[in-house]
């Protein structure tokens, strides 16, 4: 049995995720533009590090959610 709580943070997650992965890479575009390279590079693989953590959630949400209806398909089939 899947937990609610674990599928609710995965929900919740997805979103705030999707905004910082945004503002990373808006600050990085607007660091580089402003001449700032270091700075531009840090915050680019910062949000590369976002955008992983961001695939990796929505997976793991298609994985509980898919284990979920078979649960849940095989508790009306009986």
């Amino acid at each position: 049995m899947i937990p609610r709580r674990l599928l609710a943070a995965l929900v919740l997650a997805l979103p705030v995720l999707v905004v910082t992965f945004a503002v990373l890479a808006g600050a990085s575009l607007l660091a580089g533009g402003l001449g700032d390279d270091p700075g531009a590079a840090a915050l680019k693989w910062v949000a590369i590090g976002a955008l992983i953590v961001l695939v990796i959630d929505a997976l793991l949400l298609l994985a509980v959610l898919g284990i979920r209806a078979a649960q849940d398909d095989e508790r009306s089939d009986q």
